[in-house]
């Protein structure tokens, strides 16, 4: 397993040339994969999440953080609106529709808007399936399970998905896990929002649910909490040189989660993110003292 401090040497002197080669070198690090359950598809622990780059249709900051995750072996990237075109697009001019998977969220409101939305997406992105159908109403997808179920038996999409960041969507989300509705969950979860943990990532692993994870710094509130403060230096034993990576790991070291979402428009601030996904990854008791030392930081604030 490659260093943390090598690969971000390694990406922070590759990322500051002009033009950063999309298709990885044999010096690059790649990041750690877990399989999507049930199959034997690799999905990267960092992943993309709605960049405002991708929603601004910034081409050229996009182009370079999806050259840099592209790079480093990223895989998945969570893309709704506007973005689900910009990144497409970026994508496919690449060719590299095989190593990413697109969470597209959807917003057809019957089963002939969501075809001819597939449809349309197919045009920018590529021919095939869909790789992943989201949605954001957790009572509509129940509702709309079968038209679900039929865009993947006739072959428009691969994988149904719901995702919400609030812990009042979580029954409503179980019961799509128990009704067999979906193949991802994407929850919010980390030290500060850690009841994702005490049921629905125990159910989505038991049930071969992938899980994605969102609001890994709580929409920016987590960097308030520790401004200011030193990284402990015990976190160099789980290969941890930053703030970003203290939050990323503990949550990509819970065994239930495939991939934790990263949204920056910031290319350096990628980098740090994406030296998550490589090197050792904290133990149970780490994480706890992890979790106490955070919340010791935010009870002195």
């Amino acid at each position: 397993m490659i260093d943390r401090r090598k690969f971000i040497q390694y990406a922070g002197a590759q990322a500051l040339l002009t033009n950063i080669p999309a298709v990885a070198t044999a010096m690059s690090a790649k990041l750690d994969t877990r399989l999507i359950p049930g199959t034997t598809e690799p999905m990267a622990i960092i992943g993309l999440g709605n960049s405002r780059a991708f929603l601004d249709n910034d081409i050229a900051v996009s182009t370079q953080l999806l050259e840099i995750f592209l790079e480093h072996g990223g895989t998945y990237v969570d893309v709704s609106g506007s973005s689900r075109t910009t990144v497409g697009k970026i994508v496919s001019d690449r060719n590299a529709q095989q190593q990413i998977l697109l969470g597209n969220y959807l917003s057809g409101q019957d089963e002939g808007e969501l075809r001819t939305e597939i449809a349309g997406l197919q045009r920018v992105q590529g021919d095939g399936p869909l790789d992943l159908a989201m949605l954001r109403s957790v009572d509509g997808l129940a509702r709309r399970a079968d038209e679900f179920r039929a865009l993947k038996t006739d072959g428009l999409v691969r994988y149904v998905g719901i995702g919400r960041p609030h812990q009042r969507f979580y029954p409503g989300m179980m019961k799509l896990i128990e009704n067999k509705v979906i193949d991802f969950i994407q929850v919010n979860y980390s030290m500060m929002e850690p009841e994702a943990a005490d049921r629905i990532l125990p159910m989505a692993m038991d049930n071969g649910i992938a899980v994605v994870i969102n609001r890994p710094f709580i929409n920016g509130n987590y960097f308030n909490i520790v401004k200011g403060h030193e990284l402990p230096e015990w976190a160099a034993e789980f290969d941890c040189e930053s703030w970003a990576q203290f939050s990323l790991k503990y949550i990509v070291a819970h065994p239930g989660v495939n991939c934790v979402l990263t949204e920056t428009a910031n290319p350096k601030h990628a980098l740090d993110n994406l030296g998550a996904g490589v090197g050792r990854l904290p133990d149970d008791a780490t994480r706890v003292r992890m979790r106490q030392h955070l919340l010791a930081i935010a009870n002195k604030n």
